[in-house]
């Protein structure tokens, strides 16, 4: 088993060397895999927004129309301009209107996007702008095409969530898809749209966890959506306003189920401190060549073998912990290695900029 993982990871590195030399090919390469990815997240978080969040018919064993779920970002506040649009007299085609809601979810997603990509384009990056409409565009297409008035086998999946655990297994399942949406675009250096590109951006100024900002930014858009359905229902409603209420809550336990989803997956902003006990002084040059990170060298002496050490300290992101490990076993498979996460860090610290 030994021999093979050595085997893959060197024709991985003589592959990695090929388009080294060959850019273009790499820059293909890496545009297609892109958009493999773009298209996996954009298709996760339409699956889970029509099945969990915003079902649009009636579900269940008892045929019930079911509250909706506030999905938070873009899609959110698509949400909130639709409940505006229904306040102010516009029908649905249930309601004998022109236009159903998931129609005008996709669209309304799709041009709310179009000036935060203009943020993306001059504060993040021309390719990042390019592959987060790419998946903004996929996103507003499979919010329209995968309902589960479209899809039976959807419509039996929302089915079975809501007579086997209602508003929380939505919760969690609807954060679960809305998370790992986010997060697969994150892992190829991209976003989902939305106030994932605003929270990008700030956690990337910021070198820190993203997760966190986007809960923020959602938290408004989920007051404005509450204020708004209990103003639908009538305020005189009591019954009703306490549901939407406690569908508030359902709606926080989403966006924390995204927030951890996104944060465990996308390492990016992630740090760990790694220290490393070695006999080969020569282990911290070559630490420092293969990585684009500073490292402190101490000297002591080990209590029990008497023998002379030196003690490498490097903050390095989470994502190159592997490469650093597997560098460490190579050059010195005796040496004793500490791995500490971080909550932040300040001061100069290299990360890898956004194309």
């Amino acid at each position: 088993m030994g021999k093979l993982k050595n085997k893959v990871n060197e024709l991985k590195s003589e592959f990695n060397d090929w388009l080294y030399d060959h850019h273009k090919t790499k820059a293909s390469i890496g545009y297609v895999l892109a958009i493999l990815l773009s298209t996996v997240s954009a298709l996760t978080f339409a699956v889970g927004f029509n099945t969990f969040m915003d079902l649009g018919v009636a579900v269940g064993a008892g045929n019930i129309q079911y509250q909706k779920i506030l999905s938070g970002g873009m899609s959110g506040l698509s949400q909130v301009i639709t409940l505006i649009c229904e306040l102010c007299g516009w029908k649905t085609v249930a309601e004998g209107g022109t236009l159903d809601e998931h129609t005008a979810y996709a669209i309304l997603y799709f041009v709310l996007n179009v000036p935060l990509l203009f943020v993306a384009w001059f504060g993040i990056g021309k390719r990042f702008s390019i592959m987060t409409l790419v998946n903004v565009i996929e996103t507003s297409i499979f919010i329209r095409i995968f309902t589960v008035t479209n899809i039976p086998f959807l419509k039996l999946i929302a089915d079975f969530t809501v007579d086997n655990g209602g508003m929380l297994s939505r919760a969690l399942f609807g954060g679960v898809c809305t998370g790992l949406s986010s997060a697969l675009a994150y892992k190829g250096d991209f976003s989902a749209g939305g106030v994932d590109i605003i929270a990008y951006y700030i956690g990337l100024k910021k070198k820190t966890l993203v997760g966190s900002y986007a809960v923020i930014l959602n938290g408004v858009t989920l007051l404005v959506f509450i204020l708004l359905s209990i103003t639908k229902a009538g305020w005189g409603d009591a019954n009703t306003a306490a549901s939407y209420v406690v569908g508030a809550f359902y709606t926080a336990i989403y966006l924390f189920v995204t927030k951890l989803v996104v944060d465990a997956i996308n390492t990016r902003n992630k740090k760990v401190k790694v220290e490393v006990i070695t006999s080969k002084e020569a282990l911290g040059d070559v630490l420092i060549e293969s990585f684009p990170h500073a490292a402190t060298k101490l000297q002591g002496k080990g209590v029990y073998s008497g023998k002379e050490k030196f003690v490498f300290i490097m903050v390095i992101s989470s994502d190159e912990l592997n490469a650093v490990m597997r560098l460490i076993q190579r050059e010195d498979n005796e040496s004793f290695v500490e791995v500490m996460p971080l909550m932040s860090v300040a001061g100069r610290f290299f990360t890898k900029p956004i194309k």
